[in-house]
């Protein structure tokens, strides 16, 4: 649009796509739409000074830009020609089942980006003839990478299996691996693509424009897995690749075609800050006829719809402009955070080495916990990154710094490829164990880069002990004594942590941290040693006292109490609490959560009808399900069985102590008859004792008080409401 620059970037500085049903045209059932005003409004109330910021460094920019524009004119297009840049492309796929987008799908989605940007797509024949000499053909390329940040051979795609959706804005939980994401690579080196399910099913994806300030980690395009590339999961109308063409677009600083103002906001004034592009009233849908005319552009040859930056269907998509090309390009030496795209070495393979072998993870055991176990089977996850067909290789696992156990390994696996080896079984005791495992001597020769040869993880083993079982977390060390801790994400720190300061009783509790770790879905876990309990027992029962909060309406955490009986190979649930269920602070808080000593609620967990009599072990389980919510803590655990006097089950009822010092109790035993009073006598019939009872029942525990009474024989009166039943007891000093 040919008019001065208008400074309107507020609401779309994060775009994003998305469809949706019904519109004021209709040429399409479902239509693009951007859907995040509302993010980016939010975003200036969290950062004021953000925006004024991001205004003045679009002001230099205009200048800049405008100025590159009128030393370009006229130039014919051999004199036009800019040096091609190419930018890496790092395709972080996270999806449930990431297999579902193909590495031919990611590649289709390259080879739109190459041909829309290059000005090769085959489409641009649709251009109509009034507009093809402003048919721009930009130097920028797209590689997928071919080598990581570490200098290691990639393919350019990372899978990653995750439940985790995206949030279009900032501290986005595809972006962060803390929050069941994935860590963007190097983004002066990389341009970063989420592939991913979004929360919202209709968005299609979107992107920060540069100059707004945003943290490193956050720059990239997120997008939905059915609107990438033009094979597999892409869905019609949006199985073109334009959606990652427009946003990419908005990544290197163009904006919608009509302008920054919202996709309905019908005006005149706003504008793309492009001379070429004619004026635009309001976005198009769909897949419109040429020519279109509105109340901006009324003469023919009308708008510009079929531009990248409408919203338009893929279909109807065909180019950019040369000056949103120049546009780019200026773009790409004027801002700080894509500059340094200029001189990445991304796309350049590395040089192999002939043996090269790269530990990628320990697949086992990594932070989990072996039940019962005296042994384990290591597991590494090893790629050949040397040139040479990889057949042997040495696994060495070292526990606790310990001696190395060492394997030599057998195996045909071709350059780039990957594969598990396992190593001899290792002895363990029960604990919580480090654990180091290096490869070494590929095909017999010492490996020639060392630096990625080592793998590192922690690991717990249960133990076993007996019942009562008492844990209030006062020992330093987590987990206790035969204790176990790990969790189902892959971050370390998710693991449950010991804290001081914050308790039940004492002085310290374990908190289960769902405020730092938004890891929604993942479980953090606490087990209990294998606990041997009377196969005679009458009860088994669990005692804790457990705080924790809700971070706001939506969140759900929830704790899971289980048992095994089988030492760990089998678990069930008995237990489980979530949302306003779980919580013990009345409000919701945002805060990282720390309770207030009112805010600690005792829970019992009764196990007798499943363990007592049936079985001699069992094990408990303690189970936080993320829900992105806040802290849980739990303190003062108690574990233990009872077993009851045989006399007591033959007869009904049963006094303790006899002999007595002056204590006595009586206990019933599943009696249905109510205890009307209790007289003791004494062996000349005096009465030295006496209660009556109403509505009493027959209450497990009465105490009776003879400390008073000298020493000799009693006699105990039970009155029930059907029955007198005397006991005769000795009182002793």
């Amino acid at each position: 649009m040919n008019r001065t620059f208008i400074l309107r970037y507020i609401i779309p500085l994060l775009f994003c796509f998305g469809w949706y049903a019904a519109s004021s045209q209709d040429n399409s059932i479902r239509h693009r739409g951007c859907v995040t005003g509302d993010v980016m409004e939010k975003y200036f109330q969290k950062h004021p000074q953000e925006k004024i910021a991001f205004e003045k460094r679009q002001q230099d920019f205009q200048k800049k830009y405008e100025l590159v524009r009128k030393q370009r004119q006229g130039l014919q297009a051999q004199q036009r020609v800019n040096a091609t840049v190419t930018i890496p492309v790092i395709v972080h796929i996270l999806m449930e089942d990431p297999s579902q987008v193909t590495d031919d799908q990611v590649q289709s989605q390259l080879d739109v980006l190459n041909a829309d940007y290059a000005g090769l797509n085959a489409d641009s024949v649709n251009i109509p003839a009034a507009f093809k000499s402003r048919f721009g053909k930009s130097e920028l390329r797209f590689c997928l990478a071919q080598r990581t940040p570490q200098g290691a051979p990639t393919t350019g795609i990372e899978r990653i299996t995750s439940v985790t959706k995206s949030f279009p804005g900032e501290n986005d939980p595809v972006k962060y691996s803390a929050m069941g994401g994935v860590d963007a690579w190097d983004v002066n080196k990389y341009l970063n693509i989420w592939v991913c399910e979004m929360d919202n099913e209709n968005d299609l994806g979107y992107t920060f424009m540069p100059g707004l300030g945003i943290a490193a980690g956050e720059r990239g395009f997120v997008t939905a897995y059915h609107a990438f590339g033009t094979i597999g999961s892409a869905k019609a109308p949006f199985n073109k690749g334009r959606t990652a063409t427009h946003e990419i677009g908005h990544f290197f600083n163009l904006s919608h075609i009509w302008g920054a103002n919202s996709c309905n906001v019908e005006s005149c004034s706003d504008s793309d800050n492009v001379d070429d592009t004619p004026n635009q009233y309001v976005c198009f849908f769909g897949t419109p006829e040429y020519p279109k005319t509105d109340n901006c552009t009324a003469a023919a040859p009308g708008v510009m719809f079929m531009n990248y930056m409408d919203y338009v269907d893929d279909a109807a998509m065909c180019l950019f402009t040369i000056g949103q090309t120049d546009r780019m390009a200026s773009a790409m030496n004027s801002f700080a955070e894509l500059t340094p795209l200029l001189s990445s070495n991304g796309c350049v393979p590395p040089l192999l080495y002939s043996n090269d072998v790269e530990v990628q993870r320990i697949a086992s055991p990594d932070n989990i916990i072996l039940n019962c176990a005296t042994s384990f089977t290591p597991q590494l996850l090893i790629k050949n990154i040397g040139s040479a067909t990889l057949t042997s290789v040495n696994i060495n696992t070292v526990v606790d710094g310990q001696a190395p156990s060492v394997k030599t390994v057998t195996l045909s696996l071709p350059s780039l490829q990957t594969t598990t080896i396992s190593g001899d079984a290792v002895a363990v005791s029960a604990g919580h164990h480090s654990i180091k495992i290096y490869t070494a001597l590929p095909n017999g020769s010492a490996d020639q880069f060392v630096a990625n040869d080592t793998a590192t993880s922690i690991f717990s083993v249960t133990g076993s002990t007996g019942t009562p079982l008492s844990e209030g977390f006062e020992s330093t060390a987590l987990p206790p004594q035969d204790w176990g801790i790990g969790n189902t994400s892959d971050i370390k720190e998710y693991n449950p942590v010991r804290v001081t300061g914050i308790s039940h009783s004492g002085n310290a509790s374990v908190k289960f941290d769902n405020y730092h770790y938004q890891l929604f879905g993942k479980n953090a876990i606490l087990n209990s040693p294998e606990l041997t309990i009377p196969i005679a027992a009458d009860s088994v029962k669990v005692t804790f006292w457990r705080a924790a909060a809700k971070a706001s309406l939506a969140s759900n955490d929830s704790l899971v109490v289980e048992y095994s009986t089988d030492c760990g190979q089998t678990f069930v649930a008995a237990y489980k609490k979530g949302g306003n269920d779980l919580k013990t602070k009345a409000d919701n808080t945002s805060a990282d959560y720390v309770p207030a000593a009112s805010e600690w609620v005792a829970d019992t967990l009764d196990l007798s009808p499943y363990v007592a009599g049936k079985f001699d072990k069992v094990m408990v389980r303690f189970r936080i399900i993320n829900g992105y919510g806040n802290n849980v803590y739990l303190d003062d655990i108690r574990i233990y069985s009872v077993t009851l006097p045989p006399a007591l089950k033959q007869k009904g009822y049963i006094l303790t102590p006899n002999p007595t010092t002056g204590s006595l109790v009586l206990q019933h035993y599943n009696a249905s008859t109510p205890l009307k009073a209790i007289a003791v006598f004494s062996s000349i019939g005096q009465m030295v004792w006496k209660a009556e009872y109403e509505n009493a029942g027959t209450s497990n525990y009465i105490p009776i008080n003879l400390r008073n009474v000298s020493r000799g024989i009693y006699f105990v009166k039970l009155v029930y409401s059907d029955k007198t039943i005397v006991e005769k007891i000795l009182k002793i000093d």
